[in-house]
């Protein structure tokens, strides 16, 4: 018997949607009538809601492996001849789908989470599961009305046009939507446990705690996301870059600057009892920027590679996002005055001071970055005339503030808590100041002259020198690096995660400084050079897949062959690149093969040489392995 894949699909999302509206109206009848009893079903519904929505995925998986043509999604991006490895991945490569997949990590983090507290703060977690199974309400609606992947088709298409080929293009699209679901819908676990704070009156330490441990959980997937994005980008795109300012692109960014200003925050709450109600307001922006994203990425307002088609979802989102936040702003009117700060300011030379700098400037990060992506859409809006907000703006508005920061990490994790002593800090910075100026002659030495390379180069050895001198330092007395982290894996941690990102501001200093570019046509045999590198075009190749054709360009570099390629899909007119990478520590060939002419036997090739690149994608590891070990600490609730 054939399983029937629409009426599953759609049952699952059905069922649910109901548990969702039980578990909700159970909590607010429980607390109306004073009844535990009754906010009971609400941890049931969360785990209800998981096993449907892993029911709901697994079919769709089953539907795209099997090529069942009757169910829409798959008639949009199935095809017979596509491998089975891009087949399954293609869950995430159109719209239905990547909202199924939202609804299924949603559900996931909802059981998790009542599951880890289920017997454990009673008055609580019934308000935290309940806002998590509103918000999966919101997006099980979504998916049972406008953006339902279970449609019937009829007649039933023979073959599908497959996905896109640009996701089927690199095993780097395994992974990237993936992490970015799981750090995106990873941000609602704390808005969960802020509206519930906020709720029932208990923002407590241990409450801040637990919440500062599912962010950091989140941040680090929408680290690694944000990475792995600019890393397929670079693989893929054949542009030679990783990062453009896409709208899409910052619409990832935002909330990780935000989240970013929290974890830091945060630690002025614990250790001075100070920025309570800014903390929750760092929460909610980090939340209802990520819904913002989605609604960017999938509402179709968008011009962007990385976007989706035109959709009617985005009234529903605009909706949601206007209930949320008068909402949210309510509550914090209403409850802000039980969560005043008790502690103060004592000092101005003090690492709350920096924290606090060190949010400043997130913030205004994050608003450059909202400026530039909303700018053209309200133009548009209001004049019915289309603009632009390209690299330029970006890179003069932001890289002083990347400078700031990366100064801040320094600073800040030397000054100590409450009041400084002037004179010691003068000692203990003599050393990393003379670091960081030595850098820039040695940098200018070698070559490096840009003035934006050079001062990030100078700020990040005396951020980099700060912190080791202390790990060294503390390492020395315990007698043993690995100790250090198990002697105090938050804080530790934390300068490894500083030192990964010392990483990537170094790369996209020096890549974005240094880059040689040229273009040419060459015969077989013919060389040419570009930087260090002597290239000799050998031959062209031709080699067919199941669903696409590949021509190659064979080319020499030292003793090494690199096959630069262009990729014929027969669903697309235009053929998709694959570039060659030559990657070192130092720097990067790129090749990417433009056209050919296989009568004259001939290719046109663009050559790019890069400095630094590897160092974004090291930094990236070091981040993630910094931001485990930070994780590892003692629960303290």
């Amino acid at each position: 018997m054939m399983l029937n894949v629409n009426l599953v699909g759609n049952g699952a999302i059905l069922f649910a949607l109901v548990a969702c509206i039980i578990g909700v109206f159970c909590t607010f009848l429980g607390h109306i009538g004073q009844r535990e009893d009754l906010k009971r079903p609400v941890f049931w519904a969360a785990y209800s809601t998981f096993f449907a929505m892993s029911l709901a995925n697994l079919v769709m998986i089953y539907a795209l492996l099997t090529n069942d043509f009757s169910v829409s999604y798959v008639s949009h991006v199935g095809a017979r001849e596509t491998p089975r490895f891009f087949a399954a991945i293609s869950l995430w490569s159109s719209l239905e789908g990547s909202i199924l997949l939202w609804g299924w990590v949603l559900s996931g983090y909802t059981a998790l989470c009542a599951y880890r507290y289920r017997d454990r703060f009673a008055e609580t977690m019934p308000w935290v599961i309940t806002t998590l199974l509103i918000i999966g309400a919101f997006f099980y609606v979504v998916l049972a009305i406008p953006a339902n992947p279970f449609v019937p088709v009829f007649p039933i298409p023979e073959n599908g046009p497959g996905p896109n080929p640009l996701l089927q293009n690199h095993w780097l699209m395994a992974l990237h939507p993936p992490m970015l679901y799981l750090g995106y819908v990873g941000m609602s676990v704390p808005f969960a446990f802020a509206v519930a704070s906020m709720v029932s009156g208990q923002l407590t330490d241990t409450w801040m705690a637990i919440t500062r441990r599912w962010t950091l959980a989140a941040w680090m997937f929408l680290s690694a996301a944000i990475v792995l994005g600019g890393w397929w980008s670079y693989e893929v795109l054949g542009w030679g870059g990783y990062w453009a300012w896409d709208p899409v692109e910052n619409a990832s960014f935002m909330p990780w600057l935000t989240a970013t200003a929290f974890l830091h925050s945060i630690m002025v709450q614990e250790k001075r009892q100070m920025l309570k109600v800014w903390n929750l307001c760092l929460i909610v922006t980090t939340f209802l920027l990520t819904i913002l994203g989605t609604f960017l990425t999938r509402s179709g307002v968008l011009e962007s590679v990385h976007s989706f088609t035109q959709s009617d979802i985005g009234h529903y989102f605009l909706i949601f996002i206007a209930i949320a936040l008068t909402a949210c702003t309510a509550l914090l009117i209403w409850k802000s005055p039980q969560f005043r700060s008790e502690g103060r300011l004592d000092h101005p030379l003090s690492r709350e001071t920096f924290f606090l700098l060190n949010n400043l400037l997130f913030v205004c990060f994050c608003f450059v970055v909202l400026l530039g992506t909303l700018y053209p859409l309200i133009v548009e809006a209001l004049r019915g005339i289309k603009v632009s907000v390209g690299e330029p703006f970006f890179d003069q508005m932001t890289t002083p503030l990347c400078i700031g920061l990366i100064l801040l990490m320094g600073l800040g994790s030397a000054v100590p808590w409450k009041k400084a002593d002037p004179a010691s800090l003068l000692r203990f910075f003599r050393v990393p100041v003379l670091l960081g100026i030595s850098s820039v002659f040695v940098g200018y030495f070698f070559g490096i002259r840009f003035p934006k390379a050079m001062i990030t180069i100078g700020v990040s050895v005396f951020s980099f020198s700060v912190m080791f001198i202390e790990m060294f330092w503390i390492g020395w007395k315990l007698r043993s690096p690995i100790r250090l982290f198990q002697f105090n894996p938050r804080r530790y941690g934390g300068f490894v995660v500083h030192i990964g990102a010392i990483l990537i501001a170094v790369g996209v200093a020096l890549s974005g400084s240094y880059q040689e570019e040229k273009q040419v046509t060459l015969k077989e045999g013919e060389k040419t050079s570009i930087g260090p590198y002597e290239l000799e075009f050998q031959e062209l190749l031709g080699r067919e897949k199941p669903q696409r054709f590949e021509v190659m360009a064979k080319i020499k570099v030292g003793n090494d062959f690199l096959y630069p390629q262009l990729n014929y899909y027969s669903q697309s007119r235009e053929p998709v690149g694959t570039p060659a990478v030559r990657s070192t520590l130092v720097r990067d060939l790129y090749l990417t093969l433009m056209a050919f002419d296989p009568k004259k036997k001939e290719a046109s090739l663009r050559l790019i040489v890069t400095p630094a690149v590897s160092w974004i994608w090291i930094g990236a590891g070091v981040i993630v392995m910094g931001t485990w070990i930070s994780l590892r600490e003692k629960r303290r609730e």
